[in-house]
């Protein structure tokens, strides 16, 4: 299945190549009979064509790339939001589990698969829970959903409250990580400023001396 998934894959980047570079001669060969454009114009309008057919070989991985930084953004953002509503829901004694999954499900959309898995395996209790939560840890891709999914086994099967807790604990690094962020940008921008400070008074310094410069020069020949 991968094979014919990357064969038509590699099928549709050629034909659109093909098609960008069809539709270039063609706009070349209709400019050459009207004469709009001179023969001395063509081989630099071919390079050009030429050039923007192997530009859009490469149209399709950049727009993948950037679908999917803008999917991984997203995620991030929904993590977040279900790992503060996850605290809100447990703030609220005594703590009901399926209100807080489905509290999580109903304002989801990357996650709302899983979390429609865990609602399925709380309410059945012929199931092993540890299993199914080991299984979803194997089955995350990414770092944080697995952290996130941990987390979820620990206040489901042991304690809830030590969950809320490590939740709590990720918040307060997550703004230590970000102080650290800004920390350095400004640094950074401190750097830029001395430098450029530095470059400004070597150039104002060599201005002045200039006049000086050229009097010695003058004095010297």
């Amino acid at each position: 299945m991968k094979k014919e998934g990357s064969k038509k894959y590699l099928q549709g980047r050629l034909l659109l190549l093909l098609c960008t570079f069809l539709t270039g001669v063609a706009v070349i060969i209709t400019d050459l009979l009207i004469g709009v454009s001179g023969a001395e114009t063509v081989l630099l309008k071919i390079t050009g064509v030429v050039i923007l057919s192997c530009l859009s070989f490469y149209i399709p991985d950049l727009t993948h790339a950037i679908g999917k930084s803008g999917r991984i953004y997203h995620k991030r953002r929904e993590l977040r939001f279900l790992k503060k509503l996850f605290l809100m829901s447990g703030s609220v004694k005594p703590v009901d589990y399926m209100q807080v999954v489905n509290a999580m499900y109903e304002r989801s959309y990357y996650y709302r698969q899983d979390l429609e898995r865990i609602m399925d395996v709380l309410r059945k209790s012929s199931i092993d829970k540890e299993d199914f939560f080991s299984e979803l840890l194997e089955e995350s891709a990414d770092l944080d959903s697995k952290l996130f999914y941990e987390k979820l086994s620990i206040g489901f099967l042991y304690d809830f409250d030590l969950a809320v807790r490590n939740i709590e604990a990720d918040f307060v690094q997550e703004k230590r990580a970000y102080a650290r962020f800004i920390k350095k940008r400004v640094n950074f921008i401190h750097i830029i400023g001395i430098t450029g400070l530095f470059v400004a008074m070597a150039v104002l310094l060599i201005y002045m001396l200039q006049p000086w410069l050229k009097s010695m020069n003058l004095q010297f020949f």
